[in-house]
C-alpha cells in the first residue's frame, strides 16, 4: 500500500470517529437537557435508602407513575402548574416515594399502611421491606409517645393525584400533613443514582405483598378513630 492510500484511510478514521464522537456528544446533551435531570438529595426523608449528596437523574419524560417509585416533586404546587422548560432549574423539589394511587384509599397506624382498592375492597397492609427495621422501630416508639401521629385515617386519593410518603415516616413531611399530591406535581421519577460511587443503581419498583390486617391491628384502628374529632 503506497503513502497516499494510507494517509486516505487514516483521514477517513478520523472522520468516522470525529463523526462518532459528534453523535455521542449530542445524545448525551439531549438526555441531559431534555430527559434527565440531575436531583440533588437533601435531608433524613428518604432514609435508609437515600442520604444527603446522594446524585440522581430523574426520568422528567416517563410520566407513567406506578406504587413504589421514587419521584422528585414540586415543593410548590403553584409553580409546578404554570411550570415551563426553564422553571426546573430554580424549583426547589422533594424526594418522596408513591404509595397510593389515583381513586385508591389509604389508612395508616404506625409502620403499616393499609391501601383500599379494587384488589383489596377490604384493605391490604402494603409490605415495605425498603423502611429497614431501625425505622419501623422508631415507628413503633412513635406510636407509644405520641398517639396523635400514630393514625392517619381513612383518606380518599382524589383522579389524578398520588398519596407520597417518606421512606423515613418519623422525619418526613409528606401526605399525611400535606395531602395528595396532583400529577402535574410530580416532576420525574428516580432513572439512575449515580453518587456516590460506591452506592451507584438503577432504580427497580419494589416487589411488594399484600398482607391481611390481623385482628391486633383492626382494634388498634377502632380505637384510634374514637381519639379522633367527631363532625
Amino acid at each position: 500500500m503506497n503513502p497516499a492510500s494510507k494517509k486516505n484511510i487514516l483521514l477517513t478514521l478520523l472522520s468516522w470517529f470525529w463523526t462518532i464522537m459528534f453523535v455521542f456528544v449530542m445524545i448525551l446533551l439531549i438526555l441531559k437537557f431534555v430527559v434527565f435531570q440531575q436531583v440533588n438529595v437533601v435531608g433524613p426523608s428518604m432514609q435508609p435508602n437515600y442520604y444527603t449528596g446522594d446524585l440522581l437523574f430523574v426520568n422528567q419524560i416517563d410520566k407513567n407513575f406506578r406504587r413504589g417509585q421514587v419521584v422528585a416533586v414540586y415543593e410548590d404546587r403553584t409553580i409546578a402548574k404554570n411550570a415551563d422548560y426553564f422553571t426546573r432549574f430554580g424549583a426547589r423539589f422533594y424526594l418522596k416515594r408513591i404509595i397510593g394511587l389515583p381513586g385508591e384509599e389509604v389508612e395508616i397506624l404506625g409502620d403499616k399502611v393499609i391501601i383500599y382498592n379494587q384488589e383489596n375492597p377490604g384493605g391490604a397492609v402494603l409490605e415495605e421491606k425498603y423502611m429497614g427495621s431501625e425505622i419501623i422501630r422508631q415507628e413503633k416508639q412513635n406510636c407509644q409517645n405520641n398517639l396523635v401521629s400514630c393514625y392517619f385515617p381513612k383518606t380518599k386519593i382524589a383522579q389524578s393525584e398520588y398519596f407520597l410518603l417518606g421512606d423515613n415516616r418519623v422525619q418526613s413531611s409528606d401526605s399525611r400533613a400535606l395531602g395528595s399530591f396532583p400529577d402535574y406535581a410530580l416532576f420525574g421519577q428516580e432513572a439512575i443514582r449515580f453518587w456516590p460511587f460506591d452506592r451507584k443503581e438503577i432504580f427497580s419498583l419494589p416487589n411488594y405483598k399484600w398482607l391481611p390486617i390481623d385482628a391486633q391491628t383492626k382494634t388498634k384502628i377502632e380505637e384510634f378513630k374514637t381519639l379522633l374529632p367527631q363532625n
